[in-house]
């Protein structure tokens, strides 16, 4: 399955992006940014969206009755060139009238290992913190931690 799009120069370290049926994106890398995201922003972006739909998706398919849903991410990058993340956090927070734990680290385990593309391309020098927090419609919240299988 190819994916193109192209990339055309605006001015400074600004671009815009486009698919090929004509959604369009700014990236930028300049003082001032606007509405535009950096190329690393994109990145997390794309790791959270990714696990959130195949965690979703798997959640649907065990039965589990979400009311809400939330993916946060957060990168830790390196000092010097290139500063690709050494560390990634994620975390997801689940509400819902009897979630089970075991329904929700399985989709998760299931998205890390073996859905998710964008994660299957986090290179392993990268540090993977991951947690998840359940919370009952009465307002209870437990916090778990995951630990991703070794690459």
């Amino acid at each position: 399955m190819a994916i193109s799009i192209e990339l055309k120069w605006n001015e400074s370290l600004k671009f815009i992006t486009e698919t090929a049926d004509g959604r369009t994106l700014e990236l930028n890398s300049a003082q001032k940014m606007e509405k535009a995201f950096t190329p690393m922003e994109l990145f997390l972006f794309a790791l959270a969206g990714c696990t959130a739909m195949d965690v979703m998706w798997i959640l649907e398919k065990q039965r589990q009755k979400v009311d809400k849903f939330e993916v946060s991410a957060r990168g830790a990058r390196r000092e010097e060139d290139p500063k690709y993340y050494e560390e990634i956090e994620l975390e997801y927070k689940i509400g819902g009238r009897a979630i089970r734990k075991d329904a929700v680290e399985r989709a998760i385990r299931l998205s890390q290992d073996k859905y998710c593309s964008v994660r299957a391309m986090v290179n392993s020098n990268v540090r993977l913190k991951i947690s998840y927090r359940i919370l009952d419609p009465n307002g209870v919240e437990q916090v778990f931690s995951y630990t991703p299988s070794p690459e």
